[in-house]
């Protein structure tokens, strides 16, 4: 949602740059000055809307890149994050894995003696 955002604010921008920029040309038209007047009016709204459309393009060029940089960093926040968990997730496993396998071994140490008290007993 918040891309859509961003994304319209350019263009709701460019358009009001637009419309503010055909509105002088049109109001200067119709003002009551000589032609050279006019003309250096019109360059000079021209030049006015060009240098705010370049101060736009400078101020989303920042944010693009203030923006990056935080999604960087957050990327690095969540992969150290990530890395992290799966150590601990490791350790744990780790251990459940001996637990485990010393309990095999008793069962097995167990079975392994009733066998022999089994043996012992059908041999007398």
């Amino acid at each position: 949602m918040s891309n859509h955002h961003h994304g319209s604010f350019g263009g709701v921008t460019a358009a009001f740059l637009l419309g503010g920029a055909v509105g002088a040309v049109v109001a200067l038209l119709y003002a009551p000055r000589s032609g050279e007047e006019t003309r250096e009016e019109i360059r000079n709204a021209y030049e006015r809307s060009r240098s705010r459309l370049g101060d736009l393009q400078t101020d989303v060029a920042d944010r693009i890149a203030r923006l990056v940089d935080e999604i960087q960093e957050k990327s690095s926040e969540l992969l150290a994050s990530g890395k992290a968990m799966a150590e601990e997730r490791r350790k744990d496993l780790q251990e459940a894995l001996a637990i485990a396998k010393k309990a095999l071994d008793e069962e097995r140490g167990l079975l392994r003696r009733m066998r022999e008290r089994s043996a012992s007993r059908s041999a007398t």
